[in-house]
């Protein structure tokens, strides 16, 4: 059996969106002959949330390599009278830039964090890395991003040992979403640091078209035939097993994750409202869920509608997928911005796996065009009242004559199952190591 490192920040117990990639490919590379060797971070780690129970996914004899990480946010707490157990991450870091102390962890963040802030993780981890390909035969190197610090541990690693390395982008890197603005100097390395793992790894592979074609635009010479496009998708078997069971007396419409900044449920809160002026009875058969970190204005914003909006704080990703089951639809909000053009979220995928019907909030872009591809629901702009005001007129006259909605067919979906990309992830090693 080949063996692969893997170098990534996020793995159990941290919890949430990003650790779902790289642990549904540890999981699933020992059936299709590679052995996973995991360099990451120790469990006491700052991650924005925790979910232990994911560590009874990871194959029994896997090995686990974590290193020691100075985490700068326990600063940004100093700096911002943050609270000790208020979860702390670039959403956070990213929404509320108005006092001087937030402006000035801000500046901090982007003059001296590059290309993040787990940046002072690397010289450990390297370290680490050394050990185990000194103690061991490795095949290859993969590492998963962001953050982008594990794109620079492996490009040593890959410089010191001349194995092959795979670079994976879950996001695109300089400007991207929650990339800080930085000034001249800083940007400037941080676009030599993007550079510089695009040229040397052997493979680099993007989770949507959109963030390749965004990494080549700012890298023209870079090699646009050494890319793969491997989606995120959903585990078939954490659904397995499990039977839903959607509320009989109740429609309900069912977010999950995070809601903060730009990701803003605005539209669907007015839509709500007029909805519920206009047809006061449907007060008694509709609700609408959110499931995860919310940002506390949209909380208190939450409170006007009483019962028809039921606010459930961060769940465990078993939970988070019971959750999808038991629901009448799924709810989506895609941020109303251009880069979001070329994003699909994770918790799309899940979604889809779930089979329910989707109510997207999204511009026109990848997350809408795969909804529409799939016939996998109704996809609305952010900022139309009007047409998601309708769709929630018409799924809840349909509910009501039926008391359920059409589903996803099977075969539709199968090729985002997690086990089958992880079978084309393994191509992509097996001919760099033939």
């Amino acid at each position: 059996m080949k063996k692969v490192l893997i170098i990534s920040y996020y793995f159990p117990p941290s919890g949430g969106a990003g650790v779902q990639r790289v642990l549904k490919f540890v999981k699933y590379f020992p059936q299709f002959g590679w052995e996973p060797v995991v360099l990451t971070v120790r469990e006491d780690a700052g991650f924005p949330v925790r979910d232990p129970s994911l560590f009874s996914e990871i194959p029994k004899g896997i090995q686990i390599h974590r290193t020691k990480i100075f985490e700068p946010y326990n600063l940004y707490r100093v700096l911002t009278s943050k609270k000790k157990e208020e979860s702390l991450d670039i959403a956070t870091l990213s929404r509320n830039r108005s006092s001087l102390s937030e402006k000035f962890s801000q500046f901090i963040r982007s003059t001296l964090f590059i290309p993040d802030a787990r940046c002072f993780w690397k010289k450990n981890a390297v370290r680490e890395g050394h050990k185990i390909l000194n103690s061991q035969p490795i095949d290859l190197i993969f590492s998963s991003a962001p953050p982008y610090t594990c794109h620079r541990i492996a490009r040593q690693l890959k410089k010191d040992s001349h194995l092959p390395w795979v670079a994976d982008f879950r996001d695109s890197w300089v400007g991207w979403l929650s990339a800080p603005k930085r000034w001249f100097l800083p940007r400037w390395i941080d676009r030599s640091m993007e550079h510089s793992v695009l040229e040397h790894a052997d493979r680099c592979i993007t989770v949507t078209q959109g963030i390749k074609e965004d990494l080549l635009s700012r890298n023209l010479r870079i090699d646009s035939n050494k890319w793969d496009l491997i989606p995120n998708g959903y585990d078939g078997e954490d659904f397995q097993n499990r039977k839903g069971n959607p509320p009989k007396n109740h429609f309900v419409l069912t977010y999950t994750g995070s809601l903060y900044g730009h990701r803003s449920p605005e539209a669907l809160l007015t839509a709500l409202e007029k909805l519920l002026r206009k047809y006061p009875q449907a007060r008694s058969s509709i609700r609408i869920r959110f499931i995860g970190r919310v940002d506390p204005q949209f909380l208190e914003a939450f409170k006007q509608f009483g019962e028809v909006i039921e606010y459930i704080p961060y769940v465990s990703h078993s939970e988070s997928i019971q959750a999808l089951l038991d629901t009448t639809a799924l709810l989506l909000i895609v941020d109303d911005a251009p880069a979001s053009k070329s994003i699909i979220t994770g918790k799309l995928y899940e979604y889809i796996g779930a089979k329910k019907p989707i109510l997207a909030l999204a511009p026109e872009g990848e997350a809408s065009q795969l909804i529409h591809s799939l016939y996998a629901g109704t996809v609305v702009h952010p900022d139309d009242v009007n047409g998601i005001q309708n769709t929630l007129e018409i799924w809840l006259d349909i509910w009501k004559r039926t008391k359920s909605l059409l589903k996803i067919s099977d075969n539709r979906i199968d090729q985002f199952d997690r086990k089958n990309l992880t079978k084309q992830l393994v191509e992509v090693f097996n001919r760099l190591v033939e």
